[in-house]
Protein backbone atom coordinates (compact mmCIF):
# COMPACT_ATOMS: atom_id res chain seq x y z
CA UNK A 1 0.00 0.00 0.00
CA UNK A 2 2.90 2.38 0.73
CA UNK A 3 4.11 2.00 -2.86
CA UNK A 4 0.64 2.85 -4.18
CA UNK A 5 0.47 5.93 -1.97
CA UNK A 6 3.89 7.03 -3.23
CA UNK A 7 2.76 6.61 -6.84
CA UNK A 8 -0.35 8.65 -6.14
CA UNK A 9 1.50 11.38 -4.26
CA UNK A 10 4.02 11.85 -7.07
CA UNK A 11 1.14 11.93 -9.54
CA UNK A 12 -0.67 14.61 -7.50
CA UNK A 13 2.47 16.74 -7.23
CA UNK A 14 3.19 16.43 -10.96
CA UNK A 15 -0.33 17.16 -12.17
CA UNK A 16 -0.22 20.55 -10.43
CA UNK A 17 2.73 21.59 -12.61
CA UNK A 18 1.44 20.27 -15.96
CA UNK A 19 0.43 22.93 -18.44
CA UNK A 20 0.39 21.23 -21.83
CA UNK A 21 -0.41 17.82 -23.39
CA UNK A 22 3.22 16.67 -23.36
CA UNK A 23 3.51 17.28 -19.62
CA UNK A 24 0.25 15.45 -18.91
CA UNK A 25 1.42 12.57 -21.11
CA UNK A 26 4.73 12.33 -19.25
CA UNK A 27 3.23 12.25 -15.77
CA UNK A 28 0.59 9.75 -16.88
CA UNK A 29 3.29 7.53 -18.37
CA UNK A 30 5.31 7.53 -15.15
CA UNK A 31 2.32 6.57 -13.01
CA UNK A 32 1.20 3.92 -15.50
CA UNK A 33 4.60 2.22 -15.51
CA UNK A 34 4.88 2.34 -11.72
CA UNK A 35 1.48 0.67 -11.43
CA UNK A 36 2.73 -2.10 -13.73
CA UNK A 37 0.72 -1.30 -16.85
CA UNK A 38 2.08 -0.80 -20.34
CA UNK A 39 0.20 2.31 -21.44
CA UNK A 40 -2.60 4.71 -20.63
CA UNK A 41 -5.16 6.71 -22.56
CA UNK A 42 -7.30 9.68 -21.57
CA UNK A 43 -10.07 10.50 -24.01
CA UNK A 44 -12.44 13.38 -23.42
CA UNK A 45 -15.49 14.11 -25.56
CA UNK A 46 -17.31 17.41 -25.95
CA UNK A 47 -19.70 18.93 -28.47
CA UNK A 48 -16.86 20.56 -30.37
CA UNK A 49 -14.17 17.88 -30.46
CA UNK A 50 -12.27 15.35 -28.38
CA UNK A 51 -9.10 15.47 -26.31
CA UNK A 52 -6.74 12.51 -26.52
CA UNK A 53 -3.65 12.15 -24.33
CA UNK A 54 -2.08 8.71 -24.30
CA UNK A 55 1.02 6.58 -24.59
CA UNK A 56 -0.55 4.33 -27.20
CA UNK A 57 1.54 4.19 -30.36
CA UNK A 58 1.01 6.97 -32.88
CA UNK A 59 0.22 4.37 -35.53
CA UNK A 60 -2.61 2.92 -33.44
CA UNK A 61 -4.18 6.24 -32.44
CA UNK A 62 -4.05 7.49 -36.04
CA UNK A 63 -5.61 4.27 -37.30
CA UNK A 64 -8.19 4.32 -34.47
CA UNK A 65 -9.34 7.85 -35.27
CA UNK A 66 -9.24 7.38 -39.05
CA UNK A 67 -11.42 4.28 -38.74
CA UNK A 68 -13.68 6.10 -36.25
CA UNK A 69 -13.36 3.22 -33.83
CA UNK A 70 -14.64 5.45 -31.03
CA UNK A 71 -18.09 4.70 -32.46
CA UNK A 72 -17.76 0.91 -32.02
CA UNK A 73 -15.14 0.59 -29.29
CA UNK A 74 -16.80 -1.70 -26.68
CA UNK A 75 -14.79 -0.06 -23.89
CA UNK A 76 -16.15 3.39 -24.74
CA UNK A 77 -19.67 2.03 -25.17
CA UNK A 78 -19.55 0.46 -21.72
CA UNK A 79 -17.94 3.53 -20.15
CA UNK A 80 -20.75 5.72 -21.51
CA UNK A 81 -23.27 3.36 -19.90
CA UNK A 82 -21.58 2.57 -16.59
CA UNK A 83 -20.49 4.84 -13.77
CA UNK A 84 -18.02 2.60 -12.00
CA UNK A 85 -14.50 1.49 -12.78
CA UNK A 86 -14.39 -1.78 -14.74
CA UNK A 87 -11.79 -4.14 -16.18
CA UNK A 88 -11.88 -5.71 -19.62
CA UNK A 89 -10.10 -8.35 -21.67
CA UNK A 90 -10.11 -8.04 -25.45
CA UNK A 91 -9.75 -11.76 -26.10
CA UNK A 92 -12.74 -12.63 -23.92
CA UNK A 93 -14.82 -9.60 -24.90
CA UNK A 94 -14.64 -10.48 -28.58
CA UNK A 95 -16.09 -13.95 -28.13
CA UNK A 96 -19.59 -14.32 -29.46
CA UNK A 97 -19.63 -10.84 -30.95
CA UNK A 98 -19.83 -9.65 -34.53
CA UNK A 99 -16.92 -9.19 -36.88
CA UNK A 100 -16.37 -5.44 -36.21
CA UNK A 101 -15.74 -6.07 -32.51
CA UNK A 102 -13.44 -9.02 -33.19
CA UNK A 103 -11.51 -7.01 -35.75
CA UNK A 104 -11.19 -4.07 -33.36
CA UNK A 105 -9.77 -6.12 -30.47
CA UNK A 106 -7.58 -8.10 -32.86
CA UNK A 107 -6.01 -4.95 -34.25
CA UNK A 108 -5.61 -3.44 -30.77
CA UNK A 109 -3.76 -6.58 -29.63
CA UNK A 110 -1.26 -6.08 -32.45
CA UNK A 111 -0.30 -2.83 -30.74
CA UNK A 112 -0.02 -4.40 -27.27
CA UNK A 113 -3.48 -3.40 -26.03
CA UNK A 114 -5.20 -6.57 -24.86
CA UNK A 115 -6.67 -5.87 -21.43
CA UNK A 116 -7.05 -3.05 -18.99
CA UNK A 117 -8.89 -1.02 -16.39
CA UNK A 118 -11.14 1.87 -17.42
CA UNK A 119 -12.59 4.66 -15.29
CA UNK A 120 -15.63 6.47 -16.77
CA UNK A 121 -15.82 10.21 -16.04
CA UNK A 122 -19.04 12.22 -16.26
CA UNK A 123 -17.98 15.77 -17.14
CA UNK A 124 -21.34 17.58 -17.16
CA UNK A 125 -23.46 19.13 -19.91
CA UNK A 126 -23.29 15.90 -21.94
CA UNK A 127 -19.50 15.94 -21.85
CA UNK A 128 -17.80 12.67 -21.09
CA UNK A 129 -14.31 11.28 -20.60
CA UNK A 130 -12.58 8.04 -19.72
CA UNK A 131 -9.15 7.07 -18.43
CA UNK A 132 -7.71 3.65 -19.23
CA UNK A 133 -4.71 1.76 -17.89
CA UNK A 134 -3.89 -0.86 -20.54
CA UNK A 135 -1.70 -3.95 -20.62
CA UNK A 136 -0.58 -6.53 -23.12
CA UNK A 137 -1.08 -10.28 -22.80
CA UNK A 138 1.76 -10.65 -20.32
CA UNK A 139 0.77 -7.63 -18.27
CA UNK A 140 -0.59 -7.49 -14.71
CA UNK A 141 -3.64 -9.36 -13.50
CA UNK A 142 -6.27 -6.64 -13.84
CA UNK A 143 -8.55 -8.40 -11.34
CA UNK A 144 -5.81 -8.14 -8.72
CA UNK A 145 -4.99 -4.56 -9.64
CA UNK A 146 -8.62 -3.46 -9.33
CA UNK A 147 -8.89 -5.09 -5.93
CA UNK A 148 -5.63 -3.53 -4.75
CA UNK A 149 -5.72 -0.02 -6.20
CA UNK A 150 -9.28 0.78 -7.27
CA UNK A 151 -9.69 3.90 -5.14
CA UNK A 152 -6.34 5.34 -6.17
CA UNK A 153 -6.99 4.64 -9.85
CA UNK A 154 -10.34 6.43 -9.66
CA UNK A 155 -8.82 9.44 -7.93
CA UNK A 156 -5.97 9.60 -10.44
CA UNK A 157 -8.42 9.58 -13.34
CA UNK A 158 -10.58 12.28 -11.78
CA UNK A 159 -7.54 14.36 -10.86
CA UNK A 160 -6.11 14.04 -14.38
CA UNK A 161 -9.38 15.02 -16.00
CA UNK A 162 -9.92 18.02 -13.73
CA UNK A 163 -6.45 19.41 -14.37
CA UNK A 164 -6.59 18.77 -18.12
CA UNK A 165 -9.87 20.69 -18.22
CA UNK A 166 -8.41 23.54 -16.17
CA UNK A 167 -5.11 23.73 -18.08
CA UNK A 168 -6.24 23.07 -21.64
CA UNK A 169 -9.81 24.36 -21.54
CA UNK A 170 -9.76 27.35 -19.20
CA UNK A 171 -13.02 28.69 -20.60
CA UNK A 172 -14.86 25.74 -19.05
CA UNK A 173 -13.79 26.63 -15.50
CA UNK A 174 -16.33 28.66 -13.53
CA UNK A 175 -15.21 30.57 -10.45
CA UNK A 176 -17.87 30.30 -7.76
CA UNK A 177 -17.93 30.92 -4.05
CA UNK A 178 -17.59 27.61 -2.24
CA UNK A 179 -20.66 26.08 -0.60
CA UNK A 180 -18.41 23.79 1.45
CA UNK A 181 -17.69 24.24 5.10
CA UNK A 182 -14.05 24.32 6.15
CA UNK A 183 -14.25 20.77 7.52
CA UNK A 184 -15.96 19.47 4.36
CA UNK A 185 -13.24 21.03 2.21
CA UNK A 186 -10.54 19.51 4.44
CA UNK A 187 -12.06 16.03 4.20
CA UNK A 188 -12.34 16.29 0.42
CA UNK A 189 -8.77 17.60 0.14
CA UNK A 190 -7.36 14.70 2.15
CA UNK A 191 -9.50 12.27 0.14
CA UNK A 192 -7.98 13.68 -3.06
CA UNK A 193 -4.60 12.74 -1.59
CA UNK A 194 -5.60 9.10 -1.22
CA UNK A 195 -6.33 9.11 2.50
CA UNK A 196 -8.96 6.69 3.80
CA UNK A 197 -11.62 7.92 6.19
CA UNK A 198 -9.95 6.49 9.28
CA UNK A 199 -6.67 8.18 8.29
CA UNK A 200 -8.45 11.50 7.78
CA UNK A 201 -10.04 11.09 11.19
CA UNK A 202 -6.60 10.67 12.76
CA UNK A 203 -5.20 13.69 10.90
CA UNK A 204 -8.13 15.95 11.86
CA UNK A 205 -8.63 14.36 15.28
CA UNK A 206 -12.28 13.50 14.62
CA UNK A 207 -14.19 10.25 14.51
CA UNK A 208 -14.37 8.22 11.29
CA UNK A 209 -18.15 8.55 11.22
CA UNK A 210 -17.74 12.33 11.42
CA UNK A 211 -15.46 12.21 8.36
CA UNK A 212 -18.12 10.19 6.55
CA UNK A 213 -20.71 12.79 7.58
CA UNK A 214 -18.63 15.67 6.17
CA UNK A 215 -17.92 13.80 2.92
CA UNK A 216 -21.58 12.98 2.48
CA UNK A 217 -22.52 16.62 3.08
CA UNK A 218 -19.93 17.74 0.52
CA UNK A 219 -21.23 15.23 -2.00
CA UNK A 220 -24.79 16.50 -1.54
CA UNK A 221 -23.79 20.16 -1.76
CA UNK A 222 -21.86 19.57 -4.98
CA UNK A 223 -24.64 17.34 -6.42
CA UNK A 224 -22.02 14.66 -7.02
CA UNK A 225 -22.76 11.00 -7.69
CA UNK A 226 -20.09 9.77 -5.26
CA UNK A 227 -17.15 11.04 -3.22
CA UNK A 228 -14.66 10.64 -6.10
CA UNK A 229 -16.95 12.77 -8.25
CA UNK A 230 -17.17 15.36 -5.45
CA UNK A 231 -13.36 15.48 -5.30
CA UNK A 232 -13.18 16.10 -9.06
CA UNK A 233 -15.79 18.86 -8.92
CA UNK A 234 -14.15 20.56 -5.94
CA UNK A 235 -10.74 20.48 -7.65
CA UNK A 236 -12.11 21.80 -10.89
CA UNK A 237 -13.89 24.68 -9.16
CA UNK A 238 -10.92 25.62 -7.04
CA UNK A 239 -12.61 24.68 -3.75
CA UNK A 240 -9.76 22.51 -2.52
CA UNK A 241 -6.01 22.77 -3.14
Amino acid sequence: MRQLENVFQEFVDAVHTAADPLAFRALGERATQRLGFRSFAYLGFSDEAHTLISTYSKEWTTHYLNERYQQIDPVIIRARRDRDLFHWNGARASKGRGNPCKRFFGEAAEFGIEKGVTIPIRAGFDRFALFTFAADKGGPDVFEKVAEAQEIMQLMAMYFHSHVEAALKPSTVFKRSSPLSQREAECLAWTSRGRAMDQIGQILDIKTRTVAYHLDNARNKLHAENVAHAVALALRRGMIP
